[in-house]
């Protein structure tokens, strides 16, 4: 059926939705949960989810009236939007964007670590190139004056056994992911 009503040729993208999700907020989705994003159709997939680490590449996007997506580090618009993305409200993010196959929904997906506590665990994430990974949400409590609390993705070793997808399905979405 997803193939059917797919409007576009993207890859769909995996996300932790937080309590700062508006979708969240308005009770329409569970709270840290990870969510499969694919348009406007979100995918519950659970509180921890199963993920064949397969590629990254480096993403820099504004979201903006138009989207602005850059992938050479060493372009000035990839750099105008890092520098940007230290600004509250930007609608900038930078980071290594990972190619992962979720086993549960047989479904190739991209998942863009482009915060600073995401781009902080991303080296977990690379270190699983080629292997599973077990993705939850973790708490973290900021210090300083008013400390508080909020949750991120994090990565841990994955226990479960899943089929991988064919050679031949993981060269197309390579492809697709490495050439943008």
């Amino acid at each position: 059926f997803a193939l059917a009503t797919k409007s576009g040729d993207w890859l769909p993208r995996l996300q932790l939705m937080t309590s700062n999700s508006d979708k969240c907020k308005d009770g329409s989705f569970p709270v840290n949960h990870y969510a499969l994003v694919d348009g406007s159709n979100y995918i519950d997939l659970g509180e921890t989810v199963d993920v064949l680490v397969v590629n990254w590449l480096p993403k820099a996007i504004e979201m903006g009236d138009d989207i602005i997506t850059v992938y050479e580090p060493s372009d000035p618009e990839f750099q105008r939007i890092q520098v940007k993305s230290d600004e509250s409200d930007s609608g900038c993010m930078y980071g290594p964007e990972f190619l992962v196959y979720e086993p549960k929904t047989k479904t190739f997906a991209t998942m863009l670590f482009g915060s600073k506590t995401m781009r902080n665990e991303a080296p977990s994430m690379k270190a699983k190139m080629g292997k599973a990974a077990t993705l939850y949400a973790k708490s973290i409590t900021t210090k300083g004056k008013k400390p508080y609390t909020y949750f991120s993705a994090a990565i841990k070793d994955c226990t479960s056994v899943f089929d991988c997808p064919t050679v031949e399905d993981a060269n197309e979405q390579l492809e697709k992911f490495s050439n943008p």
